[in-house]
């Protein structure tokens, strides 16, 4: 099994462990930044959350290619050592009596700046990391986006553990903490892997030679025709998400199911359960058709959405979030790695123009969510929303069915 010889390499679980808790000290984060917000400034809350997104969509691209230019694992972290420092600025001004709103606002805006570095230069040192085994790559991958899954489902229980204990200013203090510790075991990864790409010094310097790259980059995402399809089908999964998923089902809760927060978190759970299963199934088997099995994944979250709308009661609900769950994988991984069967020069600067585009398209789904859900009802924004993602995954799934044949048609007829 792929994934258990994928834990049995030192430096990949090196990576995991670091990974795995600097991921929980964001959740940390994130619950602590929106609630010292809204206990600072009520509804302008929101334009902390704001700050990050900007952030992400100013230099998502320039991260990319400063991936590509650089030494990742430098790279990497210098990013970990400055978010270390600038959220530790945070307990420090709480507990002198001095932290205001707009220091929650500069501290997103750079935590989420310096990401755009971090989250490129990690997903293209990964092919490095672990050969030229694919198969391998591919449970890498599936054990770090596990690691992210788990992270969103313990994080709150372990706020509500932590607070018990700490102040809550103190939740910025182990986030601190846990950018350090992710610094440290990508230090001792060691300088023996491929960590910058040899065509790197061979780069156009001033700004134009960076957006020169930005446009490489894009061109290879729209010229390559699955990575097109890919990004397609990304910016829908992601708007219909934000919609569905992260407005509309805390509101279906709310409206149809019960009104409990408890409910709320099982939904939750049930999505969480389905991620983690479907990472091990994806992870542990090879994915010869990508490009079908991306759509199918899509199909399967847009299928779980529409359920979703649908149901009138708990067991209803939970059936669906768990189907649901299990799509968002397949999408995922087949996603990523697509990405890095690129050239390593090439990996970075593609991985920052989707994580940028998919990021606004999460954004614009928030936004549209507010008239949406004031003109129909919840149920229907839901379902309109889950069947523009299933409409449009099952039209590329019948694309790329009659390619398959017609491919398969044209080599008999050269056999015969």
């Amino acid at each position: 099994m792929y994934l258990l010889k994928a834990l049995r390499l030192p430096h990949i679980m090196l990576l995991l462990v670091g990974q795995t808790l600097s991921a929980i000290g964001d959740y940390f984060y994130t619950i602590a930044v929106m609630w010292v917000a809204v206990k600072t400034s009520g509804s302008d809350a929101g334009l902390v959350a704001a700050a990050g997104g900007i952030a992400v969509f100013c230099f998502g691209l320039l991260g990319g290619v400063y991936a590509d230019r650089w030494n990742r694992r430098i790279t990497m972290i210098v990013v970990d050592v400055i978010r270390t420092v600038v959220v530790l600025i945070l307990p420090v001004l709480a507990l002198s009596g001095r932290l205001q709103f707009w220091h929650l606002i500069a501290v997103s805006f750079i935590v989420n700046a310096v990401g755009s570095l971090f989250n490129p230069a990690l997903q293209a040192s990964l092919s490095p990391l672990v050969g030229s085994d694919r198969e391998l790559l591919q449970a890498t991958n599936a054990l770090l986006d596990i690691t992210r899954r788990l992270a969103r489902a313990l994080g709150p229980t372990l706020v509500g553990l932590v607070v018990l204990f700490l102040p809550l200013v103190h939740l910025f203090t182990l986030d601190a903490v846990s950018f350090g510790v992710s610094a440290l075991s990508i230090l001792a990864l060691g300088s023996r892997f491929a960590w910058k790409s040899e065509h790197a010094t061979r780069r156009q310097r001033g700004m134009h030679g960076v957006l020169t790259e930005v446009g490489e980059g894009l061109k290879v995402m729209i010229k390559g025709t699955d990575l097109r399809s890919a990004l397609v089908s990304g910016l829908l999964s992601n708007f219909t998400w934000a919609i569905s998923w992260v407005v509309g089902v805390p509101l279906l809760v709310a409206h149809n199911l019960g009104n409990s927060v408890s409910i709320y978190g099982l939904i939750v759970g049930a999505y969480g359960v389905g991620n983690v299963l479907s990472n091990l199934i994806i992870g542990s088997r090879q994915i010869k058709r990508q490009i079908f099995i991306l759509f199918l994944g899509r199909l399967i979250v847009g299928t779980g959405f529409l359920l979703l709308a649908l149901a009138n009661n708990v067991p209803m609900a939970l059936v669906a979030s768990f189907l649901a769950s299990l799509g968002g994988p397949m999408g995922d991984l087949t996603k990523t790695l697509m990405i890095q069967q690129l050239p390593l020069y090439q990996m970075g600067k593609v991985f920052g123009a989707f994580n940028t585009f998919e990021r606004a398209m999460y954004s614009l789904g928030l936004v549209v969510s507010v008239p949406l859900f004031s003109l129909v009802s919840v149920q229907l924004g839901v379902a309109i929303s889950a069947l523009l993602l299933m409409v449009t995954s099952l039209y590329s799934l019948t694309r790329v069915e009659i390619q398959t044949l017609q491919t398969l048609h044209k080599r008999l007829s050269r056999q015969k």
